[in-house]
């Protein structure tokens, strides 16, 4: 099926003001045919029950406290909406691993970035001590013996329950009874790159070229490790050959960036106001607040065409394996992806002003149609 390149399905979205700059604008989503504006099969109050049991999770594993400050910013997470959205066609349920990993990454993420919430002491650590550190986690999800830590590797905060919330991430990819090879793959690339990504920052004064910064952040958005649980949870088997092809490839490449690109939008006050680098437009910061408006819409304009281009390569792969259950179960796996992150990053009412569904963005919507 052709693309329609006159009425692109697109959100509406006002971040307000950043840095003394009104940001707002459209952003297309993904529009091929079987995909839209998501709708979860999951009902509001079978997520909430979801977010719940995730919170007793991690409270149970020792990752949150009740009582604490950093208790209610993990409440506010809603990684089962998440869940909900980018695997719409899925009762939420079925997707406890993915929440339950996706929990994990939220906290380490604040264990090493975030002062205030569950860690101080220096503001970055070294890449050879986190190697160490996280040398141990992937013994928890392999089932491997650890070895013994000594410091400063050792006194890494919630070690321990970050351990036990990996042994039970672990089972739960155990019970799809899908090999877990290629997730366990994944897990190493994230780690490796989060040591590397953070220890890089105890360079005073490092900055990242844009290469550097998207070869980082392709391994530490956690995009590929969580494809890779949704592949599981739907027992999708890519072979090695299909994964090995270029259009393949390109596609998990482009949704990838995609998604690292619509979250430095969306989260750009955000890092803004913690002080954060992370964000693809903070890594010039000599520019002015003109010069950041031209960055932004550039970029949103970059991110519209890198819509369309996922769209084409995943109708290609569509057209050639026809009959690929596995195949097919991959492309439609990234397209609910791309297009329920936006999803929830609506629903979560976390950025700006609105970031309004289709339907309500005076751009006719061709979710009908699919």
């Amino acid at each position: 099926m052709p693309l329609d390149k006159h009425s692109p399905l697109a959100v509406e979205f006002d971040l307000g003001n950043v840095a003394q700059v009104r940001l707002e604008g459209h952003l297309h989503l993904l529009n091929a045919p079987g995909h839209g504006w998501p709708h979860p099969v999951s009902s509001p109050a079978d997520v909430a029950r979801a977010e719940q049991e995730c919170i007793t999770w991690a409270l149970r594993k020792g990752l949150i406290r009740e009582g604490e400050p950093y208790f209610h910013k993990f409440g506010q997470t809603q990684l089962a909406a998440l869940a909900a959205c980018t695997l719409p066609q899925l009762p939420v349920h079925r997707t406890k691993w993915f929440i339950y990993l996706q929990a994990f990454f939220f906290t380490l993420d604040d264990a090493l970035d975030n002062m205030i919430d569950l860690r101080a002491g220096a503001q970055y650590l070294p890449y050879s001590q986190l190697q160490k550190t996280f040398g141990l986690f992937m013994s928890m999800l392999t089932g491997e013996v650890p070895s013994a830590l000594s410091p400063p590797a050792s006194e890494f905060p919630l070690l321990e329950s970050f351990c036990e919330a990996l042994r039970d991430i672990r089972e739960l990819g155990l019970e799809t009874d899908m090999p877990l090879a290629w997730f366990i793959a994944s897990m190493a690339n994230y780690f490796d790159a989060v040591a590397w990504e953070h220890g890089a920052h105890t360079e005073t004064g490092y900055m990242p070229t844009v290469s550097t910064y998207m070869h980082n952040r392709e391994q530490t958005i956690t995009y590929v490790q969580s494809v890779e649980a949704f592949l599981a949870i739907q027992r999708i088997r890519l072979s090695r050959e299909h994964r090995e092809m270029h259009p393949v490839k390109l596609l998990l490449t482009n949704t990838c960036r995609h998604i690292i690109l619509v979250n430095d939008v969306f989260s750009l006050a955000k890092e803004l106001a913690c002080g954060e680098l992370d964000n693809v437009l903070l890594l010039d910061r000599g520019q002015d607040r003109e010069a950041l408006l031209r960055r932004f819409k550039s970029l949103l304009d970059r991110l519209n065409s890198l819509a369309a281009d996922i769209t084409y390569i995943a109708l290609k792969l569509r057209e050639s394996f026809p009959e690929d259950r596995h195949m097919l179960g991959f492309v439609d796996t990234l397209l609910y992806n791309v297009n329920g992150h936006v999803a929830w990053y609506a629903a979560s009412r976390r950025y700006g002003h609105f970031v309004r569904p289709p339907a309500l963005a005076g751009i006719p919507s061709l979710a009908a149609a699919h």
